[in-house]
């Protein structure tokens, strides 16, 4: 994937994530600080943006949510999923995504 292919697809995520968190600011306040971890202030924020607004918002090539859970906590769930060697082949596959291509 090259960056004309990804910037819409974090445009996207972008878009749903404001009306996910407009949706829950403007509903139920305490549920998105506690769920989307944001502040009173960015809430009420939220809440009050127009269509307009969040549309321009999410037109940013930086991804506006992120994950909540820790890498440890992720490795951990999947590491009692998996079997062992099949974390040693996920893991591998993870170091050579990394590398630049034609690397190997």
């Amino acid at each position: 994937m090259n960056a004309d292919e990804v910037l819409p697809e974090i445009r996207e995520v972008n878009l749903a994530y404001l009306m996910l968190a407009q949706h829950l600011a403007r509903t139920n306040p305490v549920e998105a600080r506690v769920r989307l971890g944001m502040s009173a202030e960015l809430t009420d924020i939220v809440a009050g943006l127009s269509s307009a607004q969040i549309v321009r918002l999410a037109d940013s090539d930086m991804l506006l949510c992120g994950f909540g859970l820790s890498a440890q906590t992720v490795l951990g769930a999947l590491n009692d999923t998996l079997g062992r060697h099949d974390m040693q082949a996920m893991h591998a596959a993870m170091l050579l995504a990394q590398l630049p291509p034609g690397n190997l």
